[in-house]
């Protein structure tokens, strides 16, 4: 859900950040580092937010400004990240994590609300960080629907020639689209490190979980409020391989584990065949170059 919300802006703004799997893998990592040396979860997850910041900042000035082909870019820079965290795993996480209670960012019940029957448990009772993803959720719905802000950053992934015309800074609108972005998959893989491990950093412990949010995002057809309900779709897909026996559903777990993913194949071939996407999705903007 983190990671599809920065998706969502960036690819507005004309972005195509394949890289989401290793902003991703960075953010959980430096959130490790950030556990380990201050022992303080909260402070973990905003080491995780700016480790996912600065990789999206390399990132960025590759593709936005120096206008490398986003694509195969973004595959080089997971591969990249899965072997330099692996790497700080080595040199930096090899001993026993730091100690200490995770309740802080692991459960927050909402008075009232938690008490309802089954949706009460579901919704209600849950991290900080999924309350947070929905009101950005919500922000962004009114950034992009009501705000002169969210309207320049429809037109530069829309028409980015266009919005240069009209005096706009195309280049410095997509950079700042893209942070966000980083901002937020690092959030979401500091989410995995500190909140759903309890702190313990794997190597490419996302296993997938960014291609999954650039295929909500494009699944939704780029609109927040839609991102949110997606996200907990197959959010529900992947708990049914731990939850699928207890219910009784006679499926083999690993094809259970399978099905978020098929989603996503799904999400990738309606995005070949729809006409929803920004018009100048993935195109490297040059002033002068009729693009």
């Amino acid at each position: 859900m983190l990671a599809a919300l920065g998706e969502t802006v960036s690819e507005r703004a004309g972005v195509f950040t394949i890289g989401l799997e290793g902003l991703m893998l960075f953010g959980a990592s430096a959130s490790a580092l950030g556990l380990a040396v201050t022992g303080s979860p909260m402070l973990a997850l905003l080491a995780g937010m700016a480790g996912g910041l600065l990789a999206a900042a390399v990132l960025a000035f590759a593709t936005v400004f120096a206008r490398a082909n986003q694509i195969v870019m973004g595959i080089g820079f997971n591969l990249l990240a899965i072997g330099a965290t692996s790497l700080i795993r080595q040199l930096w996480l090899s001993g026993a994590p730091a100690s200490g209670s995770m309740r802080s960012v692991s459960m927050l019940k909402l008075p009232w609300l938690s008490d309802i029957p089954v949706v009460g448990r579901a919704l209600f009772s849950q991290s900080p960080v999924f309350y947070l993803a929905v009101l950005v959720g919500i922000a962004l719905w009114v950034l992009f629907r009501f705000t002169r802000a969210g309207l320049l950053l429809r037109a530069v992934g829309e028409n980015a020639l266009s919005t240069d015309a009209a005096g706009h800074p195309v280049l410095r609108l997509r950079f700042f689209a893209a942070l966000f972005t980083g901002l937020m998959a690092g959030l979401g893989g500091a989410y995995l490190c500190i909140v759903a491990s309890g702190g313990i950093f794997v190597d490419d412990m996302t296993a997938g979980r960014g291609y999954l949010a650039i295929a909500i995002t494009i699944f939704a057809r780029w609109k927040p409020l839609r991102v949110l309900i997606v996200a907990v779709v197959l959010g529900l897909l992947e708990a049914l391989q731990f939850q699928g026996q207890y219910l009784g559903i006679d499926i083999a777990p690993s094809l259970l584990m399978a099905m978020p993913f098929v989603v996503a194949l799904f999400a990738w071939i309606m995005m070949g065949r729809a006409g929803a996407a920004p018009a100048d999705l993935g195109r490297p903007f040059l002033r002068g170059s009729g693009r």
